[in-house]
């Protein structure tokens, strides 16, 4: 790293727009959250669906059919920040995959 140019690894979602086509049920509660967002990706859906189980008076229904998905979600956009922080590219791309992957799960599960 420069002393001025500062060289990231990050990661970001590319059109916003399919977190909707994707995640359409997840997409609504996340952003139904009352939270201040940045952007609108991927990152902050997960970041607002784990503030959500926290902090909002969802029905225990929808905490115990979607909290395990929600906690394991989180958990590795944990990790995938961790790894990009780290200089692991690789390792925060296939970080990446396990989590859409758990967000189709989380999807399936939906409750209202």
């Amino acid at each position: 790293m420069g002393k001025v140019l500062q060289i990231r690894v990050v990661a970001v979602t590319w059109n916003d727009d399919l977190l909707e086509d994707y995640w359409p049920q997840l997409t609504n509660l996340a952003f139904s959250v009352p939270i201040k967002f940045e952007n609108r990706g991927l990152l902050e859906m997960v970041r607002a669906l784990s503030e959500g189980l926290q902090f909002m008076k969802w029905s225990d229904a929808r905490k115990q059919a979607m909290g395990p998905g929600i906690r394991e979600a989180a958990k590795i956009r944990d990790e995938i920040e961790k790894a990009l922080a780290d200089w692991q590219p690789a390792r925060a791309n296939e970080l990446s995959n396990k989590l859409e992957d758990t967000l189709d799960d989380l999807e399936g599960a939906f409750v209202q």
